[in-house]
């Protein structure tokens, strides 16, 4: 079909005139989030962000203000890093992104993410061989109610050994109290072993010699009552030892072996 000058002409209008509607609703649009005051939109976007880091980005491009907001220091507390990689794939990634990713982890540690400090800890104790920095980044995220910092901390205690070890089979013991605080651990468990089984751990300590067993004491009782597959969720260990044992154990099935 030949479209004529004429046509042509109506078209170009029309487009003019969408591009001018989109432009009206565009601006309205940023009017009426202008009207709400701040603070709601600084709660909105940590809400969006303590849900999805994706849905966070899609955020920041969708309005101008937002991308301003999503900045604030209280979002960057409140995002979540389920969706974020443990570490950026080198071969996948160009550097830019991965200097953005490592940029952007490092400001949720500055504004207190508690998972960005416990992914720290982890890392600069299992790989970067670094247990003092590793305690201090871990204590910050348990100061803030992160139950995986206190796990990995009586972790850490446990491979440290002397009174380390004692009051890290103390924390694991409190952690397993209960049905309820064993589900807890579970999860904190899992974290932790994801975690290990991404990277690269090179801690001499984890790696060479490996921690002695807390108790061997109950491990009649665990045979005989079925507990030697370790899945003790349900079940209640009566010694805080017997149930180090079995944490250590799960960590000491993905540490490499050489």
């Amino acid at each position: 079909m030949l479209i004529n000058g004429h046509s042509r002409r109506n078209m170009k209008r029309t487009a003019r005139r969408r591009n001018n509607n989109n432009k009206v609703i565009e601006e309205n649009s940023c009017s009426s989030i202008l009207l709400l005051p701040r603070v709601l939109l600084t709660e909105i976007v940590a809400k969006v962000a303590s849900s999805s880091f994706k849905d966070l980005i899609n955020v920041k491009l969708s309005c101008k203000i937002f991308n301003k907001v999503a900045k604030k220091r209280y979002v960057y507390q409140k995002v979540t890093l389920v969706d974020f990689p443990i570490e950026p794939s080198w071969k996948e990634q160009t550097q830019e992104k991965i200097n953005g990713a490592t940029s952007f982890m490092e400001q949720c540690r500055k504004c207190g993410n508690t998972d960005a400090l416990y992914r720290k800890g982890v890392m600069d104790f299992f790989k970067n061989d670094k247990p003092e920095v590793a305690m201090e980044f871990l204590k910050q995220a348990a100061n803030g109610d992160h139950f995986g910092a206190l796990y990995v901390i009586g972790i850490i205690g446990v491979f440290l050994g002397d009174e380390y070890k004692q009051k890290g089979v103390k924390l694991i013991g409190i952690m397993k109290e209960t049905e309820a605080l064993r589900k807890i651990t579970m999860q904190c468990r899992k974290s932790l072993l994801d975690i290990l089984k991404s990277i690269w751990v090179k801690n001499p300590l984890i790696l060479g010699k490996r921690p002695a067993r807390c108790t061997i004491q109950h491990e009649e009782n665990f045979r005989r009552n079925g507990w030697l597959d370790r899945d003790d969720e349900h079940v209640h260990i009566h010694c805080d030892a017997c149930s180090c044992d079995v944490e250590i154990a799960y960590i000491l099935d993905v540490l490499p072996t050489y």
